[in-house]
């Protein structure tokens, strides 16, 4: 574990013993000690949308495997979970009983409307899919069954039908709306728009997250780009605003073609190469035509186009039109050459693009949100602390108030023995304890400050990792000497003092000297650039390391 992990972990144990020392219910201190065990785990990232928004083909392209179920129509969905594993496994967690290994053909019968699969699907919790893929190596990627997810009623009207359909349909809605709240990041799908329109596009990104989406965690992607050639051609457009307009909501927006991106890797490049030469054997006028309509494409034969209709549906096999289409396009090209078409493919596609938000935004910082989510989890556990068992515990300390000075009146007004009315008074006063409220209330107190303290490094640690990344991005404005010293600063080499004032020295002048430098360089340098934000960043770092040193 890093640095961070390591005080994530100390400050939940801690929270969690000091409340064992409390009255309070041990289940609470559980909970926390439960946190503090998941904080090395691979953090989850969960892919949202709508019913039919593409989940399943981006997930399939993103693994660059055939994994996830893809139908035309909507299908009986499960939660799917994508773990990393030496050895390909399906394991089926059923709803309250053991998990058991599953084959294809299992996967196969999970496919469909008809009264047995929904039973079926219905004693499910989740399939987890074990692979040897190099991106589950740091991330579980969860495949939601989707957001408004339905069951179609086919044209069966049966009793148990009708209450199995509907009890997977809240189910599914409930599952998806829960993961998109605890995972540690989350991509949110846009499917196919009504129109090529900002305002179509902001609707469908707010359908799809309900709401929910926050930017520290949240990444949006147009996925279906390939489906309309003014999308295709509006993508870039259309996702800077979406990303401005919902800066609250999502880090950023993507434009992506699953079905490019998939065509891409299955044909590799031997294959791309004979599609292209094969597509430019046809006069561009006869293809452009060709490319007007499907059927055309596929089943009439022309005397001036050198491929058959069977060798032209051999080359659209497998494509949904739209992704072929925008394919074909590209490689008919003739002043391209293909390195040149698979270059521009790839940028269709965005993965690229996508690979480099996921990295930089969300993989390079996984340990930083899984450890943010789960102080937020602590934050609720105190939260039920105050605003649950302090007031009960208020209302009782009222009550016991009352009852001990019933109970000391009485002593004092029987009279007796001198000793026995002593040890009565003790054993009353051992035994109702109205203080007992404004003990918890300072113990809350000072859980609530070790929680803050924790959750305020985390920010901080984040503008960092944000002051990482621009300086990564802007190398040029700065020298060999400002390089080495901000990324020790903002933690590249790890968190702890040492490491972040390695190459300037550890002695508080230093440091103010340091940080009055870039105090001057972000005064003279353009406001908004990234010399002037790196170095505001700097100056603010530099201060939290003299308040460290100075206590």
């Amino acid at each position: 574990m890093n640095d961070l992990q390591q005080k994530t972990v100390s400050v939940l144990q801690n929270i969690a013993a000091r409340i064992r020392q409390t009255p309070l219910p041990g289940s609470l201190a559980a909970e926390l000690e439960r946190l503090a065990e998941s904080v090395n785990e691979r953090c989850v990232v969960a892919v949202v949308g709508q019913v039919n928004a593409g989940k399943s083909s981006f997930i399939n392209a993103l693994l660059g495997e055939d994994l996830a179920k893809v139908g035309a129509t909507e299908t009986t969905a499960t939660i799917n979970y994508f773990r990393y594993g030496a050895t390909p496994t399906v394991i089926c967690h059923w709803r309250g009983g053991d998990p058991e290994k599953k084959d294809r053909e299992f996967l196969d019968s999970l496919q469909g409307n008809d009264i047995e699969t929904l039973r079926r699907a219905d004693g499910i919790d989740r399939i987890e899919f074990q692979l040897p893929n190099n991106l589950l190596r740091s991330i579980t990627l969860v495949d939601t069954p989707g957001t408004n997810a339905a069951v179609e009623e086919h044209q069966k009207r049966a009793a148990e039908y009708l209450r199995l359909a509907g009890r997977l349909r809240a189910r599914h809605h409930e599952e998806t709306q829960k993961l998109a709240s605890e995972a540690d990041a989350v991509i949110y799908l846009a499917g196919a728009v009504a129109k090529v329109s900002e305002r179509d596009c902001l609707e469908e990104f707010a359908r799809a997250s309900g709401g929910q989406a926050r930017s520290l965690n949240a990444i949006g992607v147009l996925a279906k780009v390939d489906l309309d050639p003014a999308l295709l051609g509006r993508r870039h457009e259309l996702a800077a605003k979406i990303a401005g307009q919902l800066k609250e909501s999502l880090n950023t927006a993507l434009p992506v073609s699953a079905g490019l991106r998939r065509a891409c890797d299955q044909l590799g490049e031997a294959g791309l190469q004979r599609a292209i030469a094969a597509l430019r054997g046809i006069p561009p006028k006869r293809l452009d035509l060709l490319l007007e309509n499907e059927e055309l494409f596929r089943d009439f034969d022309f005397d001036d186009c050198p491929l058959t209709t069977a060798e032209r549906q051999s080359l659209a096999d497998g494509m949904p039109w739209m992704v072929f289409v925008t394919l074909a396009r590209s490689a008919a090209q003739t002043e391209r050459t293909p390195a040149q078409v698979k270059v521009e493919l790839d940028e269709l596609a965005g993965f690229a693009a996508l690979w480099d938000v996921l990295e930089r935004h969300f993989f390079g910082r996984s340990h930083f949100l899984r450890c943010h989510r789960l102080a937020n989890d602590a934050r609720v556990v105190l939260n039920t602390i105050k605003f649950t068992h302090l007031p009960q515990r208020r209302a009782r300390g009222r009550e016991e108030t009352a009852q001990r000075e019933r109970f000391l009146r009485f002593v004092q007004q029987a009279g007796g023995e001198v000793a026995v009315a002593a040890e009565l008074t003790e054993f009353v006063n051992q035994h109702l304890r109205p203080d007992q409220a404004v003990e918890l209330e300072a113990v809350h107190a000072e859980l609530e400050e070790q929680l803050d303290d924790l959750r305020s490094e985390l920010i901080e640690h984040n503008l960092d990792f944000e002051a990482l990344r621009r300086l990564e991005d802007e190398v040029a404005c700065f020298s060999s000497a400002e390089l080495d010293e901000l990324r020790a600063l903002f933690g590249l080499y790890g968190l702890e003092l040492k490491k972040r004032l390695e190459p300037t020295g550890m002695d508080a002048r230093t440091v103010r000297a340091r940080q009055l430098g870039w105090k001057r360089i972000a005064l003279e340098s353009a406001r908004g650039g990234a010399r002037n934000l790196v170095a505001e960043r700097a100056l603010a770092r530099y201060g939290l390391i003299l308040d460290e040193l100075r206590r």
